[in-house]
C-alpha cells in the first residue's frame, strides 16, 4: 500500500497547527519531523506478521541533505528506529526538492513557553502538575491517535485551560495517514518528540519535557511479550545524541523517570486529582472481534498498573469506572478473550515484582 501523502511536505501537514519558517536552523527542524514522520508512516504502512521483525526500507526528502547523509547520522538514526520497532530498518536521504521560501511565515508566534507532551494519559497529567507546582512555563502538544484518546484529551485541555495561564498553547496534532496495516506503531513516539521539539525551538524556547513513569518506561518484555521502548531510558538517550550531533539545542526533560506511578499521582493537590477521571490510560485495542467493552478495559498491562498506582495510595475513589472494575478475579469474567488477557497480564506484573525482589531486573534490563 502506498502512501496517500508525499514525504517532501509531510510536515505541512504535521505542523499546520505550529507557527514554523524556513529561516536559520529551521529547515533542520523541519526535515527532522520528516526524518520521524516519514519513518512513522512507514511503520503503520507495513504489515507485521506476528511479532516478526520487518525489513523496511525507506527513502526520505529532507533540505539539509549534506548534514543527514553523513554516514554517523544515517547510523544513528537508524539505531533508534530498529531499537524502538525492533525491525531492521534500511534509511536512505535525498534532496528535498520542494521550494522553501525564506520569507514564509506559518503563523505568528508568540509563545516563548517550554514544551510539553500532553498524551491525554495518567502520567502526562501528572507532568501537568509538576508544572503548575513548579511554575514551569510551557505549552501542551498532543498526538491524536483514537478517538477516545481525543475525547479525553479535550476534557482535559479545558481543565488546563482554567489553571494555567492565557499565554499556554495547547495544539492537538492529527495523526498523518488514516490506513493502518499495522496497530503496534512503536515509533510513534519519535514523531511525537520531533513534533514537541518543533515547537519548542520556533517558540524560541529550549526545553521539552517528558513525563512518563519509571516502571512502564522500562517496559521489559516477559512472557514473550512484545513490548514498546517509546521512553526507555536507552531511547531517550539516543534522541538526544541525535539532536548532539545535529547540533539542535533542545533539551529533553525526563523527570519522572526514577519516580512510580502512585508516587506521582499522590503527589497531586485534590483540585488536580478531581481530574483523574478524565484522563485515558488504556491499551486494548477494538480490532478484535471478541473486544466489546466501552471506555477502559481495566484488564490491559496499562490499566493494572494504574489500578495498582492509585490503590498503593488509596487514590481508587479518584479513577474511571472500568469496563472490568476493581476488586475482580479472574474466574468472573465470562468473556475468553479478556479472561485470557487478565489472567496474562497479572502474571506479567508478578514476574515483574520477582526480577525486582530478587535483584535480578538491573542485570536483564
Amino acid at each position: 500500500m502506498k502512501s496517500e501523502i508525499s514525504l517532501s511536505n509531510i510536515y505541512e501537514i504535521l505542523l499546520k497547527d505550529v507557527n514554523y519558517n524556513y529561516s536559520h536552523q529551521g529547515t533542520l527542524i523541519i526535515d527532522l519531523v520528516t526524518v520521524m514522520g516519514s519513518i512513522y508512516i512507514k511503520d503503520v504502512e507495513t504489515h507485521k506478521n506476528n511479532d516478526k521483525p520487518r525489513s523496511i526500507k525507506i527513502n526520505i526528502p529532507v533540505f539539509n541533505y549534506n548534514l543527514w547523509s553523513q554516514t554517523n547520522i544515517i547510523e544513528l538514526v537508524e539505531k533508534i528506529a530498529n531499537w524502538v520497532s525492533e525491525d531492521q530498518y534500511k534509511i536512505k536521504f535525498e534532496h528535498n526538492r520542494t521550494h522553501a521560501d525564506p520569507f514564509f511565515i506559518n503563523g505568528i508566534g508568540t509563545s516563548m513557553n517550554s514544551v510539553t507532551l500532553f498524551s491525554g494519559g495518567l502520567d502526562s497529567f501528572a507532568g501537568a502538575f509538576f508544572n503548575y507546582k513548579n511554575n514551569v512555563k510551557s505549552d501542551y502538544l498532543g498526538f491524536i491517535n483514537k478517538s477516545e484518546e481525543r475525547t479525553k484529551q479535550v476534557e482535559v485541555s479545558k481543565f488546563y485551560r482554567q489553571i494555567f495561564d492565557s499565554a499556554t498553547e495547547i495544539v492537538l496534532i492529527e495523526k498523518p495517514i488514516v490506513k493502518k496495516r499495522t496497530y503496534i506503531q512503536s515509533t510513534r513516539s519519535l514523531l511525537y518528540l520531533a513534533l514537541a521539539i518543533a515547537k519548542a525551538y520556533f517558540n524560541t524556547a529550549s526545553d521539552v519535557y517528558l513525563f512518563e513513569n519509571g516502571i512502564l518506561s522500562l517496559n521489559p518484555e516477559l512472557n514473550n511479550r512484545y513490548t514498546t521502548k517509546t521512553t526507555h531510558p536507552k531511547t531517550i538517550y539516543m534522541y538526544r545524541s541525535l539532536l548532539g550531533e545535529l547540533n539542535i539545542a533542545i533539551n529533553i526533560n525526563h523527570p519522572f523517570l526514577f519516580y512510580t506511578k502512585g508516587q506521582i499521582v499522590d503527589n497531586m493537590n485534590g483540585e488536580f486529582k478531581n481530574v483523574i477521571k478524565d484522563t485515558f490510560t488504556c491499551g486494548q485495542g477494538r480490532s478484535h472481534p471478541e473486544r466489546t467493552h466501552s471506555g477502559q478495559c481495566g484488564i490491559c498491562v496499562p490499566c493494572l498498573l494504574r489500578k495498582i498506582s492509585l490503590a498503593a495510595y488509596d487514590n481508587e475513589k479518584y479513577d474511571v469506572n472500568y469496563q472490568h472494575p476493581y476488586n475482580l478475579k479472574v474466574k468472573m469474567i465470562k468473556e475468553d478473550a479478556y479472561r485470557k488477557d487478565y489472567e496474562s497480564n497479572l502474571n506479567y506484573f508478578k514476574n515483574y515484582y520477582e526480577l525486582i525482589r530478587s535483584k535480578k531486573f538491573s542485570q536483564k534490563y
